[in-house]
């Protein structure tokens, strides 16, 4: 099988998704008392800030140091009509 690259918006989402889930399951066993109001605010809030993350993460991935960004590659048509 092919590795591919590491995904921190995708790692993200799944911790926020397994945190929550952790964190329902803590409190039925412990008979803890979990406020519904603030659930889908922090989940909603963690995965707009993993969003943000892995937008600029890609921006500065996508981009390296002395490369043009505005630069683009000459296709097979420009070769053909060269010729």
């Amino acid at each position: 099988m092919k590795r591919h690259p590491f995904d921190l918006t995708s790692f993200v989402f799944g911790a926020v998704f397994a945190g929550a889930a952790a964190a329902y399951l803590l409190a039925a066993q412990l008979s803890w008392e979990v406020d519904e109001r603030w659930v889908l605010p922090v989940v909603l809030i963690a995965l707009g800030a993993a969003g943000i993350v892995g937008a600029l993460a890609g921006l500065r991935s996508s981009t390296n140091a002395g490369d043009d960004p505005t630069e683009t590659a000459p296709s097979d048509l420009d070769a053909d009509r060269v010729s």
